[in-house]
């Protein structure tokens, strides 16, 4: 083996950078934090569904690994999903794009639609992801100031376009705040696009949606899907249905517009075993039944928590999703400090960063278990907390 020249290895940093692209040189990798909790902890961080999955489901992928073809590829089609789907919200197949996760299916509507220069509409405080794909293309992330009680401004989303405007996002309910759009904003915006020239793609990221407590405010997205061609849907498996492991999402929208989508995307993105429990979890009345408890006890323990919040004077973004956005008050430091706290008492949380926007924790709802010791948790910490924001002002 030749000795490496003096130099080189210093060189190499510099060397990778040369390669890579320039759009890449502007993100940052992204943090989801630990994927696994520890020993005798608790992870709150990632908005997971702490109840595991439907029994069913369970069932489904024993049987699918009982029987000859996993050495064979999957379906590419996922046709067996797309059909209980259509089933199940009473859609034709061909309405439906299945991904790796909704990250997958994230990535290919913006490659199949966003070119270098376009502009897309994002509220200031969403789904990280969205900006890191739109950037990542060359194009042009607008991101759009919350209201002042942090919900999404609708208006001030649908004044932002322009003729380069390619595509508006909307997460509803909204990660990491928890707020919803109401039907009557969510009309104005879908109204205003459509007749824009251009007709720019409304995109609803329902990732959440089944969260959303009955009788509340919230839109039929999916009436509007059948009645305009410009609006995609988003949903995952990730959430209520607690199979986050599993990496299912899928794109609702007109088949014409998904048919260009279906070329980009790859082949065998979702395997036997993920379809496998996909279908289990949108076929089986008994994972109905899980999801409708997962929600009961997600709505008990989230008003659990808001009310403490609201008793220790915190400031919290009342949710309707399956976590709370609290203590934008504080600097990111602050809120770092509090983290590393509940860490130390074996609690993981999700600390959030904002370009021009509040920072926050986000807390995931879990057990009635798990919530009582955030609970608990917090209630020893707050003073010391409390006591610290002076040094820590001055970070």
């Amino acid at each position: 083996m030749k000795a490496v020249k003096k130099g080189f290895n210093d060189d190499a940093k510099a060397y990778f950078k040369r390669l890579t692209r320039s759009q890449v040189l502007l993100l940052e990798e992204y943090s989801a934090g630990p994927s696994q909790a520890g020993e005798g902890f608790i992870k709150i961080s990632a908005n997971e569904n702490d109840f595991g999955v439907a029994p069913s489901v369970l069932e489904a992928v024993s049987a699918r690994l009982a029987v000859p073809g996993l050495n064979r590829y999957p379906d590419s089609d996922c046709a067996a999903l797309r059909e209980a789907l259509s089933r199940n919200l009473r859609t034709p197949p061909d309405w439906f794009l299945v991904g790796n996760g909704l990250d997958d299916v994230i990535q290919i509507l913006a490659m199949t639609f966003i070119s270098h220069e376009d502009e897309v509409i994002i509220p200031a405080m969403s789904f990280g992801v969205y900006e890191s794909v739109i950037r990542l293309l060359g194009a042009m992330p607008v991101m759009v100031p919350m209201r002042p009680d942090l919900s999404i401004d609708v208006a001030a989303m649908a004044g932002a376009v322009t003729s380069r405007t390619k595509m508006v996002i909307l997460c509803n309910p909204n990660n990491p705040t928890g707020t919803i759009v109401g039907t009557q904003e969510f009309d104005e915006l879908v109204e205003g696009l459509a007749h824009m020239p251009l007709s720019p793609l409304l995109v609803v990221d329902q990732a959440y949606v089944d969260y959303v407590a009955p009788g509340e405010d919230y839109p039929d997205v999916m009436k509007y899907a059948r009645n305009y061609r410009n609006i995609v849907a988003l949903r995952t498996f990730s959430k209520i249905s607690g199979m986050a492991g599993f990496r299912v999402g899928y794109a609702i929208a007109r088949p014409g517009l998904l048919s260009y989508m279906y070329r980009v995307r790859q082949p065998y993105t979702v395997n036997s075993l993920a379809q496998a429990a996909a279908v289990a979890d949108v076929s089986d009345e008994s994972a109905a039944k899980f999801k409708k408890r997962t929600m009961a006890s997600v709505a008990k323990n989230r008003e659990r928590l808001e009310g403490f919040l609201g008793e220790e004077g915190i400031p919290f973004v009342r949710s309707q999703a399956n976590f709370v956005f609290a203590f934008y008050d504080r600097p990111y430091e602050d809120l770092k400090y509090l983290s590393s706290l509940l860490a130390e008492k074996k609690i993981l949380v999700r600390t959030l960063r904002h370009e021009n926007a509040p920072c926050g924790i986000r807390f995931s709802i879990g057990t009635d278990g798990e919530n009582d010791l955030l609970i608990d948790a917090l209630s020893d910490l707050l003073p010391e907390f409390r006591g610290k924001r002076g040094a820590l002002d001055e970070i």
